[in-house]
């Protein structure tokens, strides 16, 4: 077996530091550039808001008690409309504009936290492959790793809905921002001990990106009621653009600089976006954060547990095929270059998926129904199709329907949660939602990995090896999607019926 080594000399390594030094900085101007643009629409806006507020200034609103501000509603402090008529308009809270254009800066900056937060997640199974030979440790330990960063997506929701209520959203998005470059860049230093990388990489920027992840997809809920589905769908859509391009980015790096300047590079990305996009995530004026206030109570009604059953279940094959299609593409004959492409293509037919599902769901099928047509592309693609696939072309059809399946998966849960058990009820329930995916994102691709390890890995190097993983991960998708199938039956036994 011939060996690679990568020889470095001094002037390449000063000629790397101010590539990773222009990419962060290109990184950060392309955020500023965004964040510029949306300010300068929304001074624009305010302009045009200003003159209107002022020409309906000795015009107050008659019924102001029937625009209550629904954060009030969802304490029970109905508006007292015992106040004295000659009371002053102008000392009432402001009512909440929902599908405000103000909103859509805040969705902005988010999809640009999560473009380079979700792409450094999915880019773990190309860095793991480089650590295997760098560590010496076996493939199962390293998916863990990621496994750790991954579930504190979910795992630290509750945690993160509580720092959220207490600071609001700008600081928890920021703490999040700092610890995920911090994380990055220590693991950059301890490349050789997986140790080490449990710490930085798994746990410091698992837990940032468990504050940043739920600040960046919970703030645009507070914005929208029309187009909330949509507003999801190109928050989480920016994260699965993220995945295709830092995904190929990674693959270059790792391959020019080696993995420890790549973490660095990464770690100054993170830095660089995260931490000025945190200034714009943040809460309509005049709502407040008593809707944030969990409902455990939840757990007494069947119909949340079956939504709990449901989504839980789904979720442990929704990491798989980032890990797998690079291994599998490998086995196929075909170079690493061409696997990163493929994998880059999954990532954009789940960045598809994401906005598509959430447009889906505002304007044609509804959430639920949405849901079901995603999870069953999950279901299907894994079952019949991966386990077919002994070429590009076949596999392709994977790559389409499953990418648009699990994209589709992340926008769409918020506003199923909003259409079962109203969309007044989504925050106070969403994060308890979230922390039970732990399992499925901790577990889910370990398992598939195991799985794939018993089916004979280390000896053979046929395609049948795989076809145990993609049965599990489709037999998962199954087993979830009839528990969301019952609920929708619940709600509406009207096939055609728009839920």
């Amino acid at each position: 077996m011939t060996n690679v080594i990568i020889r470095y000399d001094p002037l390449r390594r000063v000629d790397w530091f101010r590539a990773s030094v222009l990419i962060v900085g290109f990184a950060i101007v392309r955020t500023e550039i965004i964040v510029l643009f949306f300010a300068t629409v929304l001074h624009l806006w305010n302009i045009d808001r200003n003159r209107n507020m002022a020409a309906q200034k000795d015009n107050p609103v008659a019924d102001w008690p029937y625009s209550s501000n629904s954060s009030d509603n969802e304490k029970g402090n109905d508006t007292d409309t015992s106040q004295p008529e000659t009371a002053d308009p102008i000392t009432a809270p402001p009512a909440i504009q929902f599908d405000n254009p103000k909103g859509w800066i805040a969705v902005a900056a988010a999809a640009c936290s999560l473009f380079v937060y979700l792409g450094v997640i999915y880019s773990w199974g190309i860095m793991q492959v480089r650590l295997v030979e760098v560590t010496g440790t076996n493939l199962t330990t390293l998916t863990f790793v990621g496994s750790l960063a991954t579930s504190f997506m979910i795992s630290l929701s509750v945690l993160s809905g509580i720092a959220v209520r207490k600071l609001g959203y700008q600081k928890t998005a920021l703490a999040g921002g700092i610890l995920m470059g911090l994380g990055e860049f220590l693991a950059s230093w301890t490349t050789k001990h997986v140790g080490a990388l449990f710490v930085f990489h798994g746990v410091i920027f698992g837990i940032g990106g468990g504050l940043s992840i739920f600040a960046c997809s919970t703030a645009p809920l507070r914005w929208f009621k029309r187009h909330r589905g949509l507003a999801m769908g190109i928050v989480f859509g920016g994260g699965s653009l993220g995945a295709a391009v830092i995904s190929i980015a990674t693959n270059l790096l790792v391959r020019q600089v080696d993995v420890a300047w790549t973490f660095r590079i990464l770690g100054f990305m993170l830095w660089g976006v995260c931490i000025p996009a945190s200034y714009f995530i943040q809460q309509p004026e005049g709502s407040m954060n008593a809707g944030l206030k969990l409902q455990w109570y939840r757990f007494r009604e069947p119909r949340f547990l079956l939504i709990i059953a449901g989504t839980a279940l789904s979720c442990f094959p929704l990491f798989i095929p980032p890990y797998f299609i690079p291994i599998f593409t490998r086995s196929m004959g075909y170079s690493q270059q061409i696997a990163i492409i493929i994998l880059a293509a999954w990532n954009l037919a789940s960045t598809v998926g994401r906005v598509l599902g959430g447009y889906t769901a505002d304007h044609l099928l509804g959430p639920l129904n949405s849901l079901i047509v995603c999870l069953l592309f999950i279901g299907l693609s894994s079952l019949v199709v991966w386990p077919l696939a002994s070429s590009v072309g076949i596999f392709s059809i994977f790559l389409v329907f499953n990418g648009i399946g699990c994209g589709a998966f992340f926008s769409l849960v918020p506003p199923m949660l909003g259409a079962t058990l109203g969309p007044e009820n989504t925050l106070g329930v969403l994060p308890i939602v979230w922390t039970t995916w732990f399992c499925g994102f901790f577990f889910g691709t370990p398992i598939a990995s195991g799985i794939y390890s018993l089916a004979g890995s280390s000896t053979d190097n046929s395609l049948s090896v795989f076809r145990p993983a993609a049965y599990y991960a489709g037999g998962m998708s199954i087993i979830g999607l009839l528990f969301i199938i019952y609920i929708r039956f619940i709600l509406q036994s009207r096939i055609l019926a728009c839920i």
